[in-house]
């Protein structure tokens, strides 16, 4: 009891303090010392407040404030050896209330009327504080916007307090769910304008857009060296089809293309090569003798060409995780991640300001692609040393890469542009909750793994329908930009179907890096 009302009124004194020194900045105070010229006052709901006083003068509120807070802290210091009376104890949240009551004035004239009150990092508190403060600030019912903001993992079943209704009382707002999808483009916009306003806070490199120094387009002397190789291998796959006639315009076609070095050559080999696979793997045999039109390579769609692109840089090591488009794609909609993988590209840029002395400072697509892969390697290499599972973590991830790869890079593209995620059912996610995995330690371990890989973004999720011929239930999309370390595309989409046994098999077993460096031929 005693602990919930420090926790209370430890909350109160942050309130009164963010809210007054947010009005100092807003009318252009240095400190909250400057506030003498506004006074506050109070409409008929600040009698109710019995914590916090309802003074008439910031400044002396500001004062209340913070003796109150450092004697919370104080008390909190002393409570195990001594919990008697005289503790600044609070029976509800009252800023909540204080912070709707109150209004503030500077020379006869109302200043901020309209306020939301923000808390972020609710995961930080313990599961008992975050319930208290939820169900006490549903009972409160306040009339001004509460935010509440913390990572999806730390919502679980306690999301909705008891009596609480999503849409009246409180509304779930997903951020990943938001900047998702369609929307995905207003992450990208965020994204660039905290990137262009971080350059222009810097002074070692001329200010501006982000954008601006990383090229977006390969050059022709990037692909003078591998489009030769990739002929080459055309050539080899496509010969046992060159006497059906059914390929006969497609590989014409093909043909034409090669006598033109550029990016659209190369794609259009390879989806041929894609297109001739997919053929091949049909099924029901048709009796038409006639040759494939060429149109057919022109129906296109966005996933095939993306497929094409991701084969053309694993077999050919071209450049794929390069521009400002991909940059935010890889951050997987967290802005940390975001300035992580842009500071190695500023490095980069600066390096080239510094020590070449280029007035040039672009990034070329390969060197991009080379420090972002650097900077994911680095993330992936850390999981152990930064999380209580880590290593078991850290080999799941990697399990699921190598099947996503496994998925991804067959030659039909059956999956375009390629599979980034794993897919659990509801049945088999009801059996990783608490009350399903007393008797089974392993499926307890497997949750927590999972959980503490969504908790860090290591992994997200998204909701799959239920359709005729499967349950609903949860996808697992690697973070994008594992997705980078493991040679894998940045879209959304693709999924499989498995099983927490075979989930559990991946985190136990041998490291699937391992596997395929073994499984590699010398060449």
């Amino acid at each position: 009891m005693a602990q919930a009302g420090l926790f209370r009124a430890l909350f109160d004194c942050r309130v009164v303090l963010r809210t007054l020194r947010s009005l100092a900045s807003l009318v252009a105070y240095a400190s909250t010392d400057q506030l003498i010229d506004v006074r506050l006052e109070y409409d008929d709901l600040a009698s109710d407040l019995k914590a916090i006083p309802t003074a008439d003068s910031a400044v002396e509120l500001v004062r209340w404030a913070e003796e109150r807070e450092r004697a919370v802290y104080a008390k909190l210091d002393s409570l195990a050896g001594d919990a008697s009376a005289d503790l600044p104890l609070h029976v509800r949240f009252e800023s909540v209330l204080w912070l709707q009551s109150v209004r503030f004035s500077r020379g006869g004239k109302q200043i901020a009327p309209r306020r939301l009150l923000m808390i972020d990092d609710l995961q930080k508190l313990r599961k008992k504080q975050r319930e208290l403060m939820l169900e006490e600030l549903v009972e409160l019912r306040p009339a001004i916007p509460v935010w509440l903001a913390e990572r999806s993992i730390a919502l679980g079943d306690a999301l909705l307090s008891q009596g609480a209704r999503e849409g009246r009382d409180l509304r779930h707002y997903p951020i990943e769910e938001m900047w998702s999808g369609k929307s995905q483009q207003q992450f990208a916009t965020f994204a660039q304008s905290i990137l262009d306003r971080r350059l222009d806070v810097q002074r070692e490199i001329p200010a501006g857009a982000f954008s601006q120094y990383l090229e977006d387009q390969l050059t022709s002397e990037d692909l003078m060296d591998l489009f030769g190789k990739a002929v080459e291998n055309f050539d080899k796959e496509m010969e046992r089809h060159r006497g059906n006639i059914r390929y006969a315009e497609w590989l014409a076609h093909a043909d034409e293309a090669q006598k033109t070095m550029g990016f659209d050559s190369l794609m259009q080999l390879y989806l041929t090569r894609i297109l001739v696979a997919r053929s091949e793997g049909r099924r029901q045999l048709t009796l038409e003798l006639a040759p494939l039109p060429a149109e057919e390579l022109d129906e296109r769609d966005s996933k095939v060409l993306g497929a094409a692109e991701i084969f053309c840089h694993d077999d050919l090591k071209l450049p794929y995780y390069y521009g400002v488009d991909r940059l935010c794609a890889l951050a997987t909609t967290n802005v940390e991640e975001l300035l992580a993988i842009a500071a190695s590209l500023y490095e980069g840029m600066l390096a080239k300001q510094v020590l070449r002395k280029q007035p040039d400072l672009r990034l070329s697509p390969a060197e991009q692609e080379r420090r972002i892969k650097e900077t994911a390697k680095r993330k992936r290499d850390f999981i152990p040393k930064s999380h209580t599972e880590g290593t078991r973590a850290q080999r799941l991830l990697d399990a699921i890469a190598q099947y996503c790869r496994d998925k991804t890079f067959q030659m039909s593209a059956s999956y375009a542009p390629g599979v980034t995620g794993i897919r659990l059912s509801r049945y088999e996610l009801s059996r990783l909750r608490p009350e399903q995995t007393k008797n089974s330690e392993l499926h307890a371990l497997l949750a927590r793994v999972l959980w503490e890989c969504v908790a860090e973004n290591l992994l997200t999720t998204r909701p799959s329908a239920a359709s005729t011929s499967r349950d609903e239930g949860t996808v697992f999309y690697l973070n994008r930009s594992f997705c980078a370390h493991h040679d894998l595309p940045l879209q959304y989409g693709g999924w499989q179907d498995v099983s927490a046994e075979t989930l559990i098999n991946w985190m136990d077993g041998p490291s699937a890096q391992t596997k395929r460096r073994s499984a590699e031929v010398p060449r």
